[in-house]
């Protein structure tokens, strides 16, 4: 029973960890696409673009706080059955 255990919480890290990547990437591409706007501005000297990139929210990638979730409830169970035995 320990191993499965062990497998709850890495299982429940790996999802931690992978809803971050996701958000980070998100983020990437906002910055990415917002400097592909600005640059043929700034270098032809004339239109307008924003001034900070559009950042994506917490919430516009249903995956990123649903994998955040169920990660953290495969860690909370796996410490409550560990507990228990």
């Amino acid at each position: 029973m320990k191993i499965i255990k062990i497998k709850e919480f890495i299982l429940g890290c790996c999802l931690i960890v992978f809803s971050g990547i996701i958000f980070t990437f998100e983020r990437f591409i906002s910055v990415f696409k917002w400097v592909g706007e600005s640059a043929p501005v700034k270098i032809s000297g004339s239109g307008s673009y924003p001034t900070e990139p559009v950042m994506a929210g917490f919430f516009d990638n249903l995956y990123v706080p649903a994998l955040l979730i169920l990660g953290i409830l495969l860690i909370i169970m796996s410490f409550i059955e560990q507990k228990n035995s």
